[in-house]
């Protein structure tokens, strides 16, 4: 190959390089948005690389402030990994999002902060109301042809309040989530204040859930037993004894 044709190619290639890194996210997303299944973005800035919204919504969701930033090497491993975060006054959060050439979707690294309230008004629960906040810390969940294959992680829950009639103090908990053959277990405990709590959440990969637990008020907190009540008798040493079994909705992704 002549000299000068060597140079040629090499500069039509970084020329390409260049546009595709450079592509702007406003334009791309004017090409794609009719294919976004609900989702609107506004105020987009940056490239398709590395870029923001001012403005994120969809069915039941609305974010502000919210950026990505695709990573090179995971494409370099064959996974298309982005670094997402947002500074919405609600809603803020950090993770890295992605999926492999097998299909899995995951997030990782997840650091997170939520008003409950604001979850609350996300779904047709909205009784008992519930106030706090829903913080999680390193969180990694993984999905697999439709089900959860792992939950690694720490949620907690500061400042939980519940309204019943009044507003009754409950304290803070926190749930230690780990994964053992696909089987996702959480640790519930109290992080002190009125209500004393201790648990045992298991996750199988279909969304089948059970959850064993008991509650007890702390300190003889009388408000916070009458409101137990509602969950049954307590047994002999003054704890309510939970139990439920049941099926989460597992996104098909």
């Amino acid at each position: 190959m002549k000299k000068w044709l060597r140079f040629l190619l090499l500069g039509l290639i970084a020329y390409i390089l260049f546009l595709l890194v450079t592509f702007p996210a406003a334009y791309a997303y004017r090409l794609v948005q009719n294919h976004l299944a609900g989702i609107q973005l506004g105020g987009v800035e940056g490239t398709v690389w590395s870029g923001s919204a001012r403005v994120l919504k969809t069915d039941g969701f609305h974010l502000q402030n919210v950026g990505w930033e695709v990573r090179f090497l995971p494409l370099l491993l064959g996974r298309l990994e982005l670094k997402l975060d947002s500074a919405d006054k609600e809603i803020k959060f950090s993770t890295y999002a992605g999926r492999t050439l097998g299909g899995t979707v995951y997030l990782r690294g997840l650091q997170s902060q939520v008003s409950i309230a604001t979850l609350q008004a996300m779904t047709p629960y909205s009784v008992p109301a519930l106030q706090g906040q829903l913080i999680s810390e390193d969180l990694e969940i993984s999905l697999s042809d439709g089900m959860v294959v792992k939950g690694t992680g720490n949620l907690l829950w500061k400042g939980a309040a519940v309204t019943v009639g009044s507003p009754l103090d409950l304290g803070g908990f926190s749930l230690q989530l780990k994964t053992e053959a696909q089987e996702i277990t959480g640790r519930l405990k109290d992080t002190g204040g009125p209500l004393q709590a201790e648990g045992v959440v298991k996750l199988m990969p279909d969304g089948a859930y059970q959850f064993r637990g008991k509650l007890t008020p702390r300190d003889g907190n009388s408000d916070l037993a009458q409101s137990l009540r509602m969950l049954g008798r307590p047994n002999k040493t003054g704890d309510y004894e939970l139990n439920y079994n049941g099926h989460l909705p597992v996104p098909v992704l």
